[in-house]
């Protein structure tokens, strides 16, 4: 039998290492490597080059990959969820905030509107479902028409929450708001201010430095509800 060079063998030895080969081409080149220290090496080498890590680790470096992966992304849900929802109560407290703040006077009319006495003591009383508040203020001597005159003053606001709001979750009310004047016996006259007096003496109350309450303007844009 015709022997077999180098060159074949090295050519078969990827095909050989992989164990792809038949038995008797095996068989040739084992005896081949036997005999040849130059190809052995060359064997050894090409075994080194071609060695793989085991399943075992391929699996367990796949898992730490999984596992990061799945860290980072229940990190970033954590967050988003965090985020989303500071946003909501954020967004929610800010429409809150408007409808309790945006107010406006409630018009006189005297079917809400009712000035009582009651043992001596002048009363305003408002009927409604949109009363926010009521601002009063009794018993002022103010100059009307020459004259000078014990007043009170007095106004009702309401929100667009007390308004659009609060009507649909609360069932209708034949008194929501009861406000004092003073002694009926020293007031002349009362009026109703249709502006809102709430803002106008909160925006004196906290001016730099505080300005004197207009009584003369206050009148002016208001009506009179009682007295002669």
């Amino acid at each position: 039998m015709k022997k077999i060079s180098c060159d074949i063998i090295r050519d078969i030895l990827p095909l050989y290492l992989d164990d792809v080969v038949s038995a008797d081409t095996k068989e040739l080149v084992e005896e081949h490597l036997e005999a040849c220290d130059s190809c052995k090496k060359e064997a050894d080498i090409l075994k080194k080059k071609i060695t793989l890590p085991t399943n075992i680790n391929i699996g367990l470096s796949d898992a730490k990959v999984v596992k990061g992966l799945k860290n980072r992304l229940l990190k970033k849900k954590v967050v988003i969820s965090i985020i989303s929802m500071v946003a909501a109560v954020a967004i929610v407290t800010g429409i809150y905030m408007f409808l309790t703040l945006t107010e406006s006077y409630i018009p006189y009319d005297s079917a809400y509107i009712q000035l009582e006495e009651e043992e001596g003591y002048l009363y305003a009383r408002y009927s409604g479902d949109h009363l926010a508040g009521i601002v009063s203020l009794g018993e002022n001597t103010v100059t009307i028409d020459g004259e000078e005159k014990n007043v009170a003053i007095l106004g009702c606001t309401e929100t667009l929450w007390t308004k659009y709001v609060r009507p649909i979750f609360k069932r209708p009310q034949k008194e929501s708001g009861v406000c004092g004047l003073g002694n009926s016996a020293e007031i002349d006259q009362v009026y109703y201010a249709e502006f809102n007096l709430h803002a106008y003496l909160d925006s004196c109350n906290y001016s730099t430095p505080p300005e004197e309450w207009d009584y003369e303007y206050i009148i002016e844009h208001s009506r009179k509800v009682w007295g002669e």
